[in-house]
């Protein structure tokens, strides 16, 4: 597989703020097949989507969220898209969309309770599509050190993870597994053991933790060596910091995009339509953060104005 021609979006449907929303009872296919629909008449590159599942959902509605999943993969066909499932999350932000603690993870984490509580989600998940050719990685858990502050809490998520990795291989996972990692190479490396291909953020963060495109660029030239020294395949899973006025976006994702194609690393930027998710939205649908606004397609289903530069790379 050569991830280099990866060119795909983030995707969190439009309606819905929470992983329970989205997956549970609120669940609209038809809403889902017009918003990829738009992200392929937009973007006609558009070969991959990176969709966030919600083990919350699957914990209140365990019968029918797994089904939701299926009928959403479906859509692959329809699109001429691969998927890349996140099963778990660790970014919290607010509105908060859910997803896994160190707390929820220190006491659930023991062989008998992730075997009751994790193990028959990854099988209803993850075994129908175990072969599934629509399905081009499994991603085990987005971003899973953010609220692990020492290195106490890094391991203990970290043996969770190895867990969930096993499990899926045992499960005959076909496609790679990975993490998705913030960009930061110490939690890369530490990532890599439950990583069949290195991927990370390359966010160009200019208001927060890289003021400049040179320290982008560093970062992306050292995945790619560790990758490179690894003989692991490299790809960045999210991209495009956002900012409110489209313009300033823009000239950010020229910075990203072109930074990341020079150095033939693929990439899923963030995110593909408006929604009601943390940063996925304008002001007046809920806080925001440094991030901005990252949606590529507005609510009303329009273009943001500039964001056709994704064709570019």
């Amino acid at each position: 597989m050569d991830y280099s021609k990866i060119r795909g979006f983030n995707y969190q449907p439009s309606w819905a703020s929470h992983g329970i929303e989205i997956w549970g009872s609120a669940f609209d296919l038809e809403t889902c097949r017009r918003e990829i629909g738009l992200g392929k008449k937009y973007f006609p590159g558009m070969n991959t989507l990176r969709l966030w599942l919600s083990f919350d959902a699957y914990v209140r509605y365990p019968g029918e969220m797994p089904d939701r999943f299926h009928r959403m993969i479906e859509l692959g066909d329809e699109f001429g898209v691969q998927f890349i499932p996140t099963l778990f999350n660790g970014w919290h932000s607010i509105p908060d969309f859910g997803g896994i603690s160190l707390e929820m993870i220190e006491y659930w984490n023991t062989g008998e309770r992730f075997r009751k509580v994790f193990s028959p989600y990854m099988e209803k998940i993850v075994k129908p599509h175990a072969g599934d050719k629509r399905v081009l990685l499994w991603d085990l858990c987005n971003e899973p050190f953010n609220s692990a502050w020492d290195s106490r809490g890094k391991s203990t998520l970290l043996n969770w993870l190895k867990k969930v990795y096993s499990g899926c291989k045992e499960l005959g996972a076909k496609a790679p597994l990975t993490v998705g990692s913030v960009p930061n190479m110490e939690i890369v490396r530490t990532l890599e053991p439950v990583s069949d291909v290195i991927t990370f953020h390359p966010y160009f963060a200019w208001n927060a933790w890289i003021t400049i495109k040179e320290q982008l660029e560093h970062l992306m030239d050292e995945a790619r060596g560790y990758s490179n020294f690894m003989n692991k395949p490299l790809l960045a899973t999210e991209t495009g910091w956002g900012a409110l006025d489209d313009k300033k976006r823009s000239e950010t994702l020229s910075a990203e995009l072109s930074a990341l194609a020079q150095r033939k690393i693929g990439f899923t930027a963030h995110v593909l339509h408006h929604s009601l998710v943390a940063d996925c939205h304008r002001p007046e649908y809920g806080p925001i953060t440094g991030a901005g606004y990252m949606a590529f397609i507005e609510k009303d289903g329009s273009l943001r104005p500039y964001h056709d530069i994704f064709n570019s790379f």
